[in-house]
């Protein structure tokens, strides 16, 4: 690859042009530039028109010889002209800078003064086509005008993105192209940002609420100056920028869930939480009884909660103009519930822990079921997001910017469970409640600066610091046995005015990630054989330190007799200190952990126009990985500590061919990576009873993935209007991708003392992940439709246990290969929205449609028997209607039609026990196995906007 950019450079470096006339246009006050400012260059035989680049640049090659005017045209501003411009030789480069001040017009006592917004949707698509490579972009009006008010739910809408829900059916995170949420990154404003997840790096999209952004970019190609760690693709979270002139918008609105004129909303008493754990109070004695308060678990119930959303936006430029400030404000309090049947083995909490061969039959390796339990899911999420920005124009050639954004969510969960007993004569119930408080934030502050050198060389750089937590105070549950009664219908619900009381869990983790990160380019112009070549190099630090905490205690019921109890009061607890997690457990496995991850990065890369439509964009990119992590274990395990470092060499290559001024073809490869999770590579376990029924353990000697990835894509941009057509094919060919596979009496990190089955992360060989992605946004006056679909396919064969009964009765387990989608993958992904809009009377309507076909949910270690979701079709509403001038109304309706997730296990369904406690809610049993469905119901919100 590096031979074939260095000849491609070469051959073009022997070619002649004729002259070239370019520049920048600006603002006169502020120096910012105006994007998308209409250029003219008038000649005796030429006339050619383009438009201002997001750097506000411009720029007319292969000029003949003559003498030229250039107009510059941009609405809100006076009209400039610049004459006698002169081509002599087709060697010239004239450059000619414009500034452009604003045009007020005066009609009496009204000032009218217009300006084209950075946040509508004309800005987005120009950004799109102005773009080095590969990049969807939604902006803040379209953002606006959805039905959406996360980011993460704005993202579904977008080509060849889904998502992944929490157990509220709410996005968390982004799946693009096909490819996992540990292949994505994210940024804001151009910067990578820490995860609050304690087991993932993705950053969960529903932190940010989706009123703060000025536009959402996903960036499916990277250049050598972006960093490299991203296969999927990269999220850009553009923070609203400090307006032209001085801006003032305010909203308000409120709303429910359907699913609460069904049933009650259930809260629990957070005042008695402490959100440190016993051991940190009392610096590691051993806790008593007094630490277990039981007032959150107590429970309340709520009739139809209500839903606000609300926050304002306020910007303006001082001192001239130089100075800009913008301060965004948003504010949740959304109430979400989910009625939720899990089928699954015992004690599992998601299907499949084991699977089982049956003896005499052809039928092997089936999984059996004995229970099924019904969770009624409540979750209040209190969000709020803060975003400023100050910029200062020191002159002409010196810009200076300083960001700050704060993101945060209080998640309040409280489920309650039933649980039935399928296989036994007895319709016996057992119950739980479990409450939760997650408390997620993200702190970024950001300072940049521009500077020009010289006439051709400019220099930036960025300082940042950011900090990402999630804690999880006093995570609490318990449970009883209900009533025992025998009957032919085990799925009978009997009413449990008492019970007989069962054990209790409490559980205190938080982890936090600490960024500080250098940037630093310098941009040199040069006239290399009579044309401009732009080259850049850079270099980029990070340190980031990851700190996790976990502590558990149970607590067993006091007393050597049965307690029949009614409510939670009624509960007589005793606590063992053995049982509760010790700093040091002796089992050699602890969540309690310390890493550092060094990141250096340097780049080259080169920008020029080969030929008048054809730009080169290549180079290469080089970044280093240096890991050390310090777990809290015991000496019987040889990596409590560790060293992992690796570097990596990223070749690229974009091309973008500009067939006339509204089409182009762009081309590209580009050489990527991805790092494991944290929680992958420390030995620590996360228990049975949070993942899929088998311990998981980290494994230190897990290699990162690297990926060589290729683009090939139509765009097509109408001169006028809103219209819109993008297609394009792509391929990733991926080396060493980490899947969690099952690991037998093995431990990682050297403890031979410990037997255990466990979930072990580990590389599976290569993948090939390919398909193709298409675009169209078309208006027939004021009705339009804006609609994408999104085709991957990819394949993996991993090695999956498969049991079977031999003829003495014996189990065997068997090795046997399977080749399957990547997890969370989804072959078909489509969009399509109608849209309508009436300028005369204010009023813009959106009915939108968004599927997403079936995919794995879970990657099963026994061969055959992933669980799968069923294909998923979710149908919108959204308005905005101007009342007055200034004044409009909104609404957003989520989920018209209460469609509901499903899932399945592709294999015919057997009653093993052929008896007449046959699994419940089968519908196609000689295909599919039934084992959940989540039911969300519609949810809705009415408010009003003011904007000045």
């Amino acid at each position: 690859m590096k031979y074939f950019m260095l000849l491609l450079f070469l051959s073009f470096s022997v070619c002649l042009y004729a002259g070239i006339v370019k520049g920048k246009i600006s603002d006169a006050k502020t120096g910012e530039p105006l994007i998308g400012a209409t250029v003219t260059l008038e000649g005796v035989s030429k006339k050619l028109k383009t438009s201002v680049n997001l750097d506000g640049s411009y720029s007319f090659r292969n000029v003949p010889i003559g003498s030229y005017t250039i107009k510059v045209h941009f609405a809100g501003y006076k009209t400039s002209e610049f004459k006698n411009i002169e081509i002599k030789a087709a060697t010239d480069i004239v450059t000619i800078n414009g500034d452009l001040n604003e045009e007020i017009v005066d009609l009496g006592e009204v000032q009218v003064n217009t300006f084209k917004g950075k946040e509508s949707n004309e800005a987005a698509k120009l950004i799109e086509k102005n773009s080095d490579v590969v990049t969807n972009v939604m902006s803040a009006k379209t953002i606006e005008l959805s039905p959406d008010v996360t980011v993460s739910n704005s993202l579904q809408r977008m080509s060849g993105v889904s998502f992944q829900s929490s157990s509220s059916g709410e996005g968390r995170y982004a799946i693009i192209r096909g490819m996992d949420q540990r292949y994505n990154t994210t940024l804001v404003n151009g910067v990578p940002i820490p995860s609050p997840d304690d087991r993932f790096r993705s950053v969960p999209m529903n932190l940010f609420p989706s009123d703060i952004l000025q536009r959402l970019e996903v960036i499916k190609a990277l250049t050598p100056s972006m960093e490299g760690n991203a296969i999927g693709g990269v999220m850009n979270l553009i923070m609203k920028d400090a307006p032209n002139k001085q801006e003032f918008r305010i909203f308000a609105a409120g709303g429910g869930n359907t699913i609460f004129n069904e049933r009650p909303f259930y809260s629990f008493q957070r005042n008695s939480i402490n959100k440190k754990s016993p051991y940190e109070i009392t610096s590691g004695a051993d806790a008593t009884i007094a630490d277990f308060p039981k007032n959150n678990l107590k429970i309340a119930s709520q009739s139809q909660p209500f839903n606000l959303q609300t926050g304002f936006t306020y910007g303006n430029r001082y001192l001239h103009k130089k100075l800009g400030v913008v301060l965004s404000l948003s504010y949740q309090n959304i109430y979400r519930g989910t009625n939720q049947t899990l089928i699954t083995e015992y004690p599992a909490a998601i299907p499949l822990q084991n699977a089982y061969g049956i003896t005499g039959n052809l039928i092997n390796n089936y999984p059996i079921f004995d229970q099924v339990f019904t969770n009624t899911i409540s979750v209040q999420q209190k969000r709020f997001g803060l975003n400023n920005k100050i910029d200062y124009v020191i002159n002409q050639k010196n810009k200076i910017s300083l960001y700050n954004l704060y993101v945060n969510l209080n998640e309040f969960e409280t489920r309650q469970q039933s649980d039935t007993d399928i296989n036994a004569n007895l319709g016996k119930l057992t119950f739980s409640t479990r409450t939760m408080w997650r408390i997620q934030s993200i702190y970024n502050s950001t300072l940049h600066g521009e500077h020009q050198l010289a006439s051709r060389t400019t220099l930036n750089w960025t300082g940042t610091y950011s900090y990402a937590s999630q804690q999880i105070p006093d995570l609490a549950s318990f449970g009883y046995d209900g009533s025992y009664q025998k009957s032919p219908n085990p799925l009978r619900y009997f009413p449990a005015d008492s019970g007989i009381a069962g054990g209790m869990s409490r559980r205190w983790t938080h982890n936090n990630d600490q960024d500080v990160a250098g940037y630093l380019n310098l941009i040199i112009n040069r006239n290399i054989a009579h044309r401009n070549v732009e080259f850049s190099i850079g270099t980029m630090f990070r340190d980031k330190t990851r700190n996790n905490f976990y502590r558990s205690y149970s607590l067993s019921v006091a007393g050597s007799n049965p307690q029949n109890i009614s409510n939670i009061d009624s509960f007589a607890y005793q606590f063992n200190p053995s049982s509760g997690n010790p700093a040091s457990g002796d089992s050699g496995i602890a969540r309690n952990y310390t890493i550092t991850e060094d990141v250096a990065a340097a780049y080259w890369q080169f920008k020029l126009m080969a030929t008048p439509k054809l730009q080169v964009i290549g180079g290469v990119r080089f970044e280093n990985t240096d890991e050390h992590y310090k777990a809290v274990l015991t000496d019987k395990v040889n990596a409590k500590y560790g060293h992992i470092y690796y570097y990596d060499i990223l070749p690229s290559l974009h091309l973008k061919y500009a067939i006339d001024n509204r089409q182009n073809v762009r081309a590209s490869y580009f050489r990527s990576f991805i790092r494991p999770s944290f929680v992958e590579i420390v030995p620590s376990d996360i228990p049975a009873s949070e993942t899929s029924g088998y311990e998981q353990q980290g494994n230190p000697y897990v290699k990162h993935t690297t990926a060589d990835n290729y683009d090939l894509r139509y765009e097509l941009y109408p001169q006028k209007g809103a219209d819109q057509l993008l297609a394009g094919v792509f391929l990733k060919d991926i080396h060493n991708p980490i899947e969690v596979t099952f690991s037998h009496n093995n431990m990682v990190g050297g403890n031979s003392n410990v037997s255990r089955d466990a979930l072990v992360p580990s590389n599976v060989g290569n993948v090939k992940n390919l398909g193709f992605e298409f675009l169209v946004t078309k208006y027939f006056g004021k009705f339009g439709v804006n609609a994408n679909y999104t085709y991957t396919h990819s394949a993996t064969t991993t090695q999956k246990n498969f049991e079977t009964i031999d003829s003495i009765g014996q189990i065997i387990t068997l090795g046997k290969n399977q080749t399957r989608p990547l997890q969370g993958q989804a072959k078909h992904i489509g969009n399509i929205s109608l849209l309508f809009k009436d300028h005369k009377i204010g009023l813009d309507m959106q009915l939108s449609y968004v599927y997403t076909g079936e995919r794995i949910q879970l990657v099963n270690t026994y061969y055959n028997l992933d669980t799968w979701q069923s294909p998923f079709g979710q149908l919108d509403f959204s308005f905005t209607k101007k009342v007055i001038k200034k004044l409009e109304v909104y609404g957003k309706i989520l989920n018209i039609t209460n469609e509901q997730t499903n899932f399945f296990i592709k294999t015919p369904y057997y009653n093993y026990y052929k008896n007449t406690n046959a699994l419940p809610f089968q519908v196609n049993p000689t295909k599919n196995i039934f084992v959940e469905k989540d039911i969300f119901k519609t949810s809705y919100l009415l408010g009003v906007r003011y904007k000045i």
